[in-house]
C-alpha cells in the first residue's frame, strides 16, 4: 500500500524527465486541464472554514444542485449561433455549468498573464532594486507565454488540440521546466474559485428574482453583487497575517480573482454590456475591494492583462514603458478605455 501511495506522489521530488499527471481512472475529460478538474470542487467547497456548511445548507434548501455540471468535449467556446460556452447557471436545474474548453482557455490565459508579468515586470524590477541581475530575463519564456495566449484566443472560435509536446500545459511537462506550469495551477484554481463563487451567488440570491420581466437594471445589480460576494468568499478564507503562508496565499487569491475577470476581456474589443457592468468597472471594483496595497502585484497583473487585450484588438492605448506605479498606470489606462466607449 505504501509503495502504491509513493508512486502517486513521487513526482513531487522528481528532478529530471517528464512528469505525467494523467490517470485514466480518475481524470475525466478530453483536454490537458482534466488533471486539475478534481481539485476545483474540493477547493471551492473549502474556500473558507465555514463555507462547506453554508454550501450544504443551500443545497438542502434546493437553492443549488449538489453537483457541478462540467461539460466535456472538443468544442470551441463561441458556437455557430454566437452564444459563448462561458460559465453560467441553469435556473431550472439549479446547476453551475462549466465547459472544458473554457477551462483550457482560462488556464492558458493564466499562464500567459502570469509569465509575462514575471518576465516583463517583476524580474526587471527586482534586478533594478538589487543593482544586478538576480533573475535573468528569458525571451523564450515570453515567447511561449505569447503562444499560449494565441492558443487561448484560437479556442474561442475554433477548437484545436492542445500541442502538449510544444506548449506548456498542466498534464505533462519536464521536471526541469515545472515551475511555471505548477505555479499557473495555483492561480488558475483561485480564478475558478472566484468564477464558481460568482455563479453560486446567482443561485443563492438571484435565481428566485429572475423571470421574463426582469429589467436589465436588475441584472446589473445582480452581477455586481455576485462579484462582490465571490470576492468576499475568497477573502474570508485568507490565513491570519501571522501564518507562515499568509503572504503567498493572499497573493494567489488576489491574482486569481483579477485573472478570472481579465479572462472575460478577450472575447470582444468592447467592454460594455446590457446585463453586465462594463468589464473595466468589474476589474476596478475587484482591485479596490481586495485587501491590497498600492504596490501590490495585482496592479501589475491587471496592466499586463489589459495590455494583452489592447494588442489583441489593436486598441492603441498609450502605455508607459517603465511606470513609477502600476496602480497609477492602471487608472490611466482605464481613463483611455472609458474615452473610447
Amino acid at each position: 500500500m505504501l509503495h502504491k501511495l509513493f508512486n502517486k506522489v513521487n513526482w513531487i521530488w522528481q528532478k529530471k524527465g517528464p512528469i505525467n499527471h494523467f490517470r485514466p481512472r480518475i481524470h475525466n475529460g478530453t483536454q490537458p486541464v482534466r488533471v486539475v478538474h478534481h481539485m476545483l470542487v474540493y477547493m471551492f467547497q473549502n474556500a473558507h472554514p465555514q463555507f462547506l456548511r453554508e454550501l450544504s445548507e443551500e443545497i438542502a434548501k434546493g437553492k443549488i444542485a449538489p453537483k457541478l455540471e462540467l461539460r466535456y468535449g472538443r468544442d470551441s467556446i463561441r458556437q455557430d449561433d454566437g452564444r459563448l460556452h462561458t460559465p453560467r447557471v441553469d435556473l431550472t436545474t439549479k446547476t453551475i455549468e462549466l465547459h472544458e474548453t473554457f477551462l483550457s482557455f482560462l488556464w492558458c490565459c493564466t499562464y500567459s498573464i502570469y509569465v509575462q508579468y514575471l518576465e516583463k515586470v517583476d524580474f526587471p524590477r527586482m534586478n533594478r532594486l538589487n543593482g544586478r541581475v538576480i533573475y535573468p530575463i528569458n525571451e523564450e519564456n515570453i515567447q511561449k507565454a505569447r503562444e499560449m495566449f494565441d492558443y487561448a484566443r484560437l479556442l474561442i472560435v475554433n477548437f484545436e488540440d492542445w500541442d502538449k509536446d510544444n506548449l506548456p500545459n498542466p498534464e505533462i511537462y519536464l521536471a526541469e521546466q515545472r515551475t511555471y506550469p505548477e505555479q499557473t495551477n495555483l492561480y488558475y484554481t483561485e480564478a475558478v474559485k472566484f468564477i464558481l463563487g460568482h455563479e453560486y451567488t446567482h443561485l443563492k440570491l438571484h435565481a428566485d428574482q429572475i423571470d421574463a420581466n426582469t429589467p436589465n437594471s436588475s441584472y446589473l445589480v445582480f452581477e455586481a453583487e455576485a462579484d462582490n460576494n465571490a470576492i468576499d468568499i475568497l477573502i474570508a478564507g485568507l490565513f491570519p497575517k501571522n501564518h507562515f503562508a499568509a503572504d503567498a496565499q493572499k497573493l494567489a487569491v488576489c491574482i486569481g480573482i483579477i485573472i478570472g475577470i481579465l479572462s472575460m476581456f478577450y472575447f470582444t474589443a468592447t467592454t460594455s454590456g446590457t446585463r453586465h457592468p462594463n468589464m473595466e468597472d468589474r476589474l476596478t471594483n475587484a482591485l479596490e475591494r481586495l485587501p491590497i496595497e498600492d504596490d501590490h502585484e495585482a496592479w501589475g497583473i491587471a496592466c499586463i492583462g489589459l495590455q494583452m487585450w489592447d494588442e489583441q484588438f489593436n486598441l492603441q492605448l498609450t502605455w508607459e514603458n517603465d511606470p513609477v506605479s502600476y496602480r497609477e498606470q492602471y487608472y490611466r489606462i482605464i481613463e483611455q478605455i472609458k474615452a473610447q466607449q
